[in-house]
Parts: structure tokens; C-alpha cells; sequence
């Protein structure tokens, strides 16, 4: 038990260690210019830490994802963990396509070529946590897909 422990205090100096390198991209324009009239979302929550009227959230946008998947990076740590009991030399980049539909969830995610982790244990793990993320809605309702990359070690 205290070896876990040992693990994920190690996990998170070395998440809080690569934030830094983290970025993003986005590979559908935020404002809505690849496809429909952007138009103002209205309503619900899902920036990561909850919207209670949700009358003025702000659009999906690189900088909403940013910040909504850097509060994900707890549920990145864990499938890392896991994986890296079972492999205690796995490290790397693991990059990411997040697709989020309209209304903010998670449609697909694909981990990207650029990836040099291609460990299962680590990939089919975040595909599950990433089931349950949600995101602000899409500015036109249309899905949006953003790039996501960390360096774990």
C-alpha cells in the first residue's frame, strides 16, 4: 500500500513537472469558420468545474479545452499508475484528438501517431474516463476536435 502511495505522490510531481510541456491544438477552427454560422451556446455545464446557471457559458473554445482537460490530468495519472505497475520504465508522449459533439461530450478520441506511448492498459483506461468528461458546448452545435499532448515519465 505504501508503494502505491509512493507511485502516485510520484505520479503527480512528474504531471505537475510536465504541464508545462503540455499544449494544445485545435484542428477545427473554435470560432465556427470550418463549417455553419457560429452561434451563442446557451445553457448546461460541463467546463470541468460546473456551471451552475449556465445561461452565459462560454463556447468550446482551445483555451475552455485547455483549461477543462488540465482538470482531467487526475484521471490521466491514474491510468498511468496503473499501466506503470505493470511496466515501471513507461514513459513518453502521449497525444490525443478529443472529439466533442455539440452538446460537450465526448464523441471519440484517438491517440495520434505522434505518440510515443502506445501502451493498451494506458489508452483503453483513458477511453473509459473519457466517457464521462464533458466539455462547454460547441459554439454551432457542430463537433469540434482539439489536440491534447502530455510528456509522462
Amino acid at each position: 500500500m505504501t508503494q502505491r502511495t509512493s507511485w502516485t505522490l510520484a505520479l503527480s510531481l512528474a504531471t505537475l513537472v510536465a504541464l508545462p510541456s503540455c499544449k494544445k491544438e485545435a484542428t477545427t477552427p473554435p470560432d465556427g469558420s470550418g463549417g455553419g454560422d457560429a452561434a451563442a451556446s446557451e445553457g448546461g455545464g460541463g467546463n470541468g468545474g460546473g456551471s451552475s446557471d449556465g445561461a452565459s457559458e462560454e463556447p468550446l473554445t482551445a483555451d475552455t479545452f485547455e483549461e477543462a482537460m488540465q482538470a482531467r490530468q487526475g484521471d490521466v495519472a491514474d491510468c498511468f499508475a496503473q499501466a506503470k505497475e505493470a511496466k515501471p520504465d513507461l514513459a513518453g508522449k502521449l497525444a490525443l484528438d478529443v472529439t466533442v459533439a455539440g452538446d460537450g461530450s465526448v464523441s471519440a478520441i484517438k491517440f495520434t501517431d505522434t505518440s510515443t506511448i502506445k501502451e493498451p492498459t494506458i489508452t483503453s483506461c483513458i477511453e473509459e474516463k473519457a466517457k464521462g468528461w464533458k466539455f462547454n458546448k460547441t459554439a454551432d452545435g457542430n463537433p469540434m476536435t482539439l489536440g491534447y499532448s502530455l510528456n509522462l515519465s
